[in-house]
């Protein structure tokens, strides 16, 4: 029986020592109020305060001309000039409830949060002093050093913060900056946002579109992590379209990647990597650069690229090679460097300029030379150090070249060749040494259907050509000689792969051949060179293929 009590008085004692450490809660405290009253009647018996009320829970302080001090649900609900100051924040309403049990307050009718870093003000809010985490409903509006952000509702993390926003909004800078959209958090402390979804931005230099974003009022930059467009005010059609990329709104300067393109003077410059200075028109691209011409009908690619918007003009190097679209054909030229640029004259000549083993590509002739100017208004190819040009079977050379595409057949219609002008023929596939041979100073080359048609040579004008006829039994073609002509000028009719000599004027002196009679040693002319395995069969031949 006494072991039974000591038992129980152990267990006594122990209930009496737990009750004992159990912490009390703390409730909130009537500091003044200049009247009391209680009517049994109202207000669930509790207490009526007025004049001057002022309750004090943990520091917090609820004060306002009359209020319900509900002491044992350890509430108060303060009406008419309501007040909550905590820490360094205050927020006064109309109406307020608090709640020392949650530390949660409810603020109704002109509710206006203060703190060292915003100012909210909103028609409901829900306030916890433990979490510091405001939520507003109402017409909420958000005041910042730098920002005004007006929405339907909005959640305010003291804490860390941030002020966040699920509904639509709209933002005012102090700058003058609009932003309208939804979805948004919003640091006072670090004044960056970051947009969950669409946004539209409007300053006083630019227009911002974006599925998804980032900005930064301190350094001004913009980060784009969707589908977004810049578009400068002033002129719609100079704009940026990105999917990954940086933005500074201060200094204008871009910095994209994922193929992002910029949009200037009606060209589009793209890459990889792209960076771009809005103020300053400099743009500069690596990995896939594409600089589209629309107006010029004309494309640049390479590897690295830089355009100069106020100096309207490009360049591209590494693998760079350029595409003029014709209606029917395109005309393809590759150099090591490649650079595009606008003459602002009386003609607005547009240039493109193919530096270090140029190669060009058209239907009706190719070729190559150390470096190229395409005159793209005058239709001119100047070629430039050991030239070397190709129509079908046709060869020709010589120290300076230029070439003329005609406007209304696009195609290259005429070649002019200045000193030491050689052009050279395939006789046919029979005989591998056998090769019409045309040289001067001066040699001029015109076109028909695609192909070569006459010939004009002048000074020193040498001429060695293949004579054939037709056997009027047999209606086959024999040879029968070769002609060797020295002349002042010299004319030559090309149909096929038949060369005709039409004339040789001034000093003309030669001598036609039996084929059994020619002398071997005759055979090529001086400087002959047959190089048809340089020639360009297609376009892609333009790259120049790894050794």
């Amino acid at each position: 029986m006494k072991f039974k009590i000591s038992i129980i008085l152990c267990f006594l004692l122990s209930v009496g020592v737990f009750a004992q450490q159990k912490p009390k809660k703390t409730r909130a405290v009537l500091k003044h109020a200049d009247f009391i009253e209680r009517d049994p009647k109202k207000f669930e018996g509790n207490q009526f305060l007025s004049g001057n009320v002022l309750i004090e829970y943990k520091g917090d302080l609820v004060s306002g001309d009359s209020a319900v001090f509900y002491q044992d649900k350890n509430v108060a609900v303060v009406w008419s000039n309501a007040k909550l100051v905590s820490k360094d924040k205050t927020i006064t309403a109309k109406k307020m409830e608090y709640d020392g049990n949650t530390t949660i307050a409810k603020a109704y009718d002109n509710v206006v949060l203060t703190d060292p870093g915003s100012t909210i003000k909103a028609n409901f809010m829900e306030y916890n002093r433990t979490t510091e985490i405001a939520i507003g409903t109402g017409n909420v509006d958000v005041r910042t050093p730098t920002q005004q952000i007006s929405s339907e509702k909005m959640i305010y993390e003291r804490l860390t913060g941030n002020i966040i926003v699920n509904d639509s909004y709209k933002t005012i800078g102090s700058d003058g900056t609009l932003v309208e959209g939804r979805n948004v958090v919003y640091n006072v402390n670090s004044k960056s946002a970051n947009f969950g979804s669409e946004v539209f931005i409007t300053n006083k230099d630019y227009t911002i579109y974006s599925r998804k974003m980032t900005t930064n009022d301190v350094t001004g930059i913009t980060t784009f992590r969707d589908y977004s467009k810049v578009t400068r005010r002033e002129d719609p059609s100079q704009y940026i379209i990105t999917y990954d990329g940086d933005f500074n709104k201060i200094t204008g300067e871009a910095w994209l990647r994922k193929n992002s393109k910029v949009y200037y003077q009606q060209k589009i410059l793209s890459a990889e990597k792209l960076y771009f200075n809005d103020k300053t028109g400099f743009g500069k691209g690596e990995g896939n650069v594409v600089l589209d011409d629309p107006l010029e009908k004309r494309i640049l690619k390479g590897d690295y690229g830089e355009a100069f918007r106020y100096l309207d003009s490009a360049y591209v190097t590494k693998n760079a090679y350029a595409i003029k679209a014709f209606e029917k054909d395109s005309l393809y030229i590759s150099a090591d460097t490649l650079l595009a640029v606008k003459r602002h004259d009386a003609d607005s000549t547009s240039l493109i300029k193919a530096s270090h083993q140029a190669r060009f590509y058209k239907s009706n002739a190719n070729g190559k030379a150390d470096s190229l100017v395409y005159n793209q208004t005058k239709g001119l190819m100047q070629f430039y150090k050991d030239p070397i040009l190709f129509s079908g079977d046709n060869q020709i050379t010589g120290d300076f070249i230029e070439a003329y595409i005609n406007e209304k057949t696009e195609n290259v219609d005429s070649m002019k060749i200045f000193n030491n002008a050689f052009v050279i023929a395939k006789v046919d596939s029979l005989a591998d040494n056998e090769f019409h041979q045309i040289k001067g100073k001066y040699l001029t080359v015109l076109f028909q259907d695609d192909k070569i048609d006459f010939i004009n040579v002048e000074e020193n004008a040498v001429a060695l050509t293949y004579m054939d006829d037709t056997d009027p039994k047999t209606k086959q073609r024999e040879r029968y000689g070769i002609n060797i002509s020295y002349c002042g000028i010299i004319e030559v009719d090309v149909v096929g792969k038949d060369v005709e000599l039409v004339a040789c004027r001034i000093k003309s002196d030669g001598k036609m051949y039996p084929l059994t009679q020619f002398p071997e040693e005759m055979r090529y002319l001086i400087d002959f060179k047959w190089r048809i395995d340089e020639r360009l069969n297609k376009w892609q031949d333009i790259f120049i293929k790894p050794k």
